[in-house]
């Protein structure tokens, strides 16, 4: 397995659901009723189990680190939840702007393949 291989696979687990809360506790230092509070506010939303257990991953712990920071910087959380969501269309519109990017390069090359194709084998 090469190096790349495994830092894919390991991006692929991040958004697998594999924490309890009280992990989740340790891990981000966020008290458990604030975590819950961040959920009944919307703000996240963890995985269950069969038996309603919260299961966290961890994009949701970079989640809540970043919602606690932010209430800790004093903002509350429907201001938390509008910075999140112009974070999130911000991203959204980089990604469009950078696909759209690549489509035109690539349609740029087509015409040049197509005069690469149109050569007679003996020209080479």
């Amino acid at each position: 397995m090469t190096a790349q291989s495994t830092q894919q696979g390991h991006n692929n687990d991040r958004g697998l659901a594999k924490y309890t809360m009280s992990v989740t506790v340790m891990i981000t230092g966020v008290a458990a009723y604030k975590i819950r509070k961040f959920e009944e506010f919307g703000l996240c939303k963890p995985a269950r189990t069969e038996s309603k257990q919260r299961l966290y991953s961890d994009y949701d712990i970079d989640l809540i680190k970043q919602i606690d920071e932010l209430e800790q910087e004093g903002i509350n959380l429907p201001g938390v939840k509008a910075i999140l969501s112009m974070k999130q269309s911000k991203v959204k519109k980089l990604v469009s702007n950078q696909t759209k990017g690549v489509m035109f390069d690539v349609s740029s090359l087509r015409p040049r393949t197509r005069s690469v194709e149109d050569r007679k084998p003996g020209l080479w």
